[in-house]
């Protein structure tokens, strides 16, 4: 046997060893085996469906979390986006990763990660943690359909609502106030009757005594057809202050809305916080 064919054998040896090596370490590598730990959201509909369910993050002995989202009345051949985004469903965010569909036929996707869609590793405690929501979108138009706030973005139960009311003194419309975990407030206002192709400019205005001047005006988001007569909004701060949840509804304030064809006809409108004429349920 010449030299040239004993160092040929040597070098074939040695990459089938290493070749058997590499499977035999990918075959050991632990499985994704749950610790027990896990954190259940429930999932809240938009007006667009009527889709409910859970999400189950649970941690992995190998570092990973397997999130399983169960939805009910969902429809065979109907597979549902579900990612994970930034911010809160009020005001929607970035896609941090996209995770598996949910399929129609049984309302369930299962996705195990261990990093996001950047490259960043995240942790099982850092997604407890994380400033953001799971959306669940249609799979044609891309439009919200249910969602679950996660981590301090998470309602923390304590909620109020308000009366608006007509120039007339109906009742035509009701603002929801809503405290996040991270201390902040959700707020939904909602008009019972409005036309197609319609966007109300709507506001929040607050009295402070003693102050110039001495009524503050904040913008919020329209209220829309499209939405079905929505608007929603977070409020974390007024006037460049950060502003707790309790905190606000211990101004003297009201919240107005206005003609979409008039800003000076005001067709909707109700006190909040300490206002006198606030009229909660």
């Amino acid at each position: 046997m010449t030299k040239k064919n004993i160092f040929f054998k040597r070098h074939l040896l040695l990459i089938l060893l290493t070749f058997s090596l590499l499977n035999c370490s990918k075959d050991d590598d632990p499985p994704a085996t749950p610790t027990g730990k896990n954190k259940e959201y429930n999932v809240l509909n938009t007006n667009f469906s009527d889709l409910n369910g859970t999400i189950n993050f649970a941690e992995n002995t190998n570092g990973s979390t397997t999130i399983l989202v169960q939805l009910n009345n969902t429809f065979k051949g109907i597979d549902n986006p579900v990612r994970l985004r930034r911010n809160t469903a009020n005001i929607g965010g970035g896609i941090a990763l996209e995770l598996n569909e949910i399929q129609g036929e049984n309302g369930k996707s299962s996705t195990t990660i261990s990093k996001l869609a950047n490259g960043t590793i995240i942790s099982y405690n850092e997604l407890s943690e994380f400033d953001g929501y799971l959306a669940i979108e249609d799979s044609s138009t891309g439009v919200l359909v249910a969602y679950a706030d996660l981590g301090p973005n998470e309602r923390t139960g304590n909620s109020i609502t308000y009366n608006l009311f007509s120039p007339e003194g109906a009742i035509n419309g009701l603002a929801l106030f809503e405290e996040r975990k991270k201390g902040t407030t959700s707020l939904t206002i909602n008009v019972f009757d409005i036309n197609q192709n319609t966007e109300l400019p709507s506001s929040l205005h607050i009295l402070r005594e003693n102050i110039s001047p001495e009524v503050e005006t904040y913008n919020l988001n329209s209220i829309t057809s499209e939405l079905n007569g929505y608007s929603f909004n977070e409020i974390k701060e007024l006037n460049n202050t950060t502003i707790s949840y309790s905190e606000l509804l211990n101004l003297n304030g009201q919240i107005q809305i206005l003609d979409a064809t008039d800003t000076n006809k005001i067709i909707s409108s109700g006190g909040i916080g300490i206002n006198e004429n606030a009229n909660s349920n």
